[in-house]
C-alpha cells in the first residue's frame, strides 16, 4: 500500500503525520510506504491513500487516490481509525487492536 501525508508546505505537519502513520501501520502489521508532501503534490499523487487535515481534504481530493482526514496529526487513535476504515473498505487485512 502507498500512503501520502499532506500539509500546506509538505515540510512540517505532514512530516509529523508521516512518522505517526508509520508507527500505526507497523502496529497494524500492514506493509506500506508512507511519504510526506505538500497539497499540490498530494493532489496529483497516484497512491492508495492520502491522509491530511479536515481543512485540506477538498484541496487534496482527486480520482487518483482516496483521501481521508485525521483530527490530530499526532493522535494514533484518529490515524488508526482512518487506516482501519480504509483497509476494511478495500479488503486489506490487519492486526486488530489488542491482537
Amino acid at each position: 500500500m502507498e500512503i501520502k501525508t499532506a500539509c500546506g508546505a509538505g515540510q512540517g505537519s505532514s512530516l509529523v503525520l508521516r512518522m505517526w502513520t508509520e508507527d500505526v501501520v507497523k502496529e497494524m502489521g500492514i506493509e506500506a510506504r508512507v511519504e510526506s508532501m505538500d497539497v499540490s503534490a498530494a493532489r496529483s499523487a497516484k497512491c492508495d491513500l492520502v491522509l491530511t487535515s479536515k481543512a485540506l481534504v477538498e484541496v487534496v481530493s482527486s480520482p487518483n487516490h482516496e483521501t481521508r482526514w485525521v483530527t490530530n496529526y499526532i493522535d494514533k487513535v484518529s490515524i488508526r481509525e482512518q487506516l482501519e476504515a480504509f483497509c476494511d473498505g478495500h479488503g486489506i487485512s490487519y492486526k486488530k487492536k489488542g491482537e
